[in-house]
């Protein structure tokens, strides 16, 4: 089944959407701005607006919204349910969610709204017990995504369970699968054999290079999984 089936509709009456509109209040109006929307707000805003979360995650190319943000009382530490100004790098999901994202103009804002499949997707970077609240909400209003169609978008995002830098909080993807699988699927699964090598095996094919010849480049790429 397309994604756009199950991409929800943005309903402007939900609580992150009532912060947004005061986001947008206190911008400048002499200019556009577009800024997109991530986290769990999505999720409320186009599929359940009842899951809720405790703020709002953004990201734009204007540099002065959190500052705006924060002098208008809306960011973190200013209220208890806050806008929280991230760069776009925090985002890390497939590298096809701009294509489905959708988009409401609100004022002189556009916001972009990204598919629930690729804010899910970004949650099992972290996969703490609300994101797979995220996760059973959608679930429950959508019936998707089906195991399978979670697996092959996941393939698409290959790279994203490459190991961590040094410098950074490490992200393990293919553990969180493991975790997420039992509790949303019921059953074990094996990201290397199921997600990451038939997708490297598709790359490989693409390059012209032969598909059974990926088995050192997997373990250079997941070195660090365990």
């Amino acid at each position: 089944m397309a994604l756009q089936s199950w991409a929800g509709s943005i309903d402007l009456t939900t609580r992150a959407a009532d912060l947004l509109r005061k986001l947008v209040a206190v911008l400048p109006q002499d200019r556009e701005f577009t800024i997109t929307v991530f986290g769990s707000a999505p999720i409320q805003i186009c599929v359940d607006a009842t899951l809720v979360s405790a703020d709002v995650d953004v990201f734009s190319d204007f540099e002065g919204l959190r500052e705006i943000a924060d002098k208008a009382g809306l960011g973190q530490d200013k209220a208890a349910f806050y806008i929280q100004v991230s760069s776009e790098l925090n985002f890390r999901t497939s590298p096809r969610w701009r294509n489905r994202a959708q988009s409401t103009r609100v004022g002189n804002v556009t916001f972009i709204f990204p598919h629930p499949i690729d804010i899910l997707i970004a949650k099992l970077n972290r996969l703490d017990d609300k994101d797979v609240r995220a996760f059973r909400s959608v679930i429950a209003k959508t019936g998707h995504p089906t195991e399978a169609e979670l697996i092959s978008e996941l393939q698409f995002a290959v790279d994203l369970f490459r190991p961590s830098f040094d410098e950074e909080q490490g992200h393990d993807m293919a553990n969180n699968c493991r975790r997420l699988w039992p509790l949303i699927f019921g059953r074990e699964i094996d990201p290397r054999a199921e997600i990451i090598a038939p997708a490297l095996a598709i790359r490989k094919a693409g390059y012209g290079e032969p598909t059974r010849d990926y088995k050192q480049e997997l373990r250079d790429a997941l070195k660090t999984d365990h």
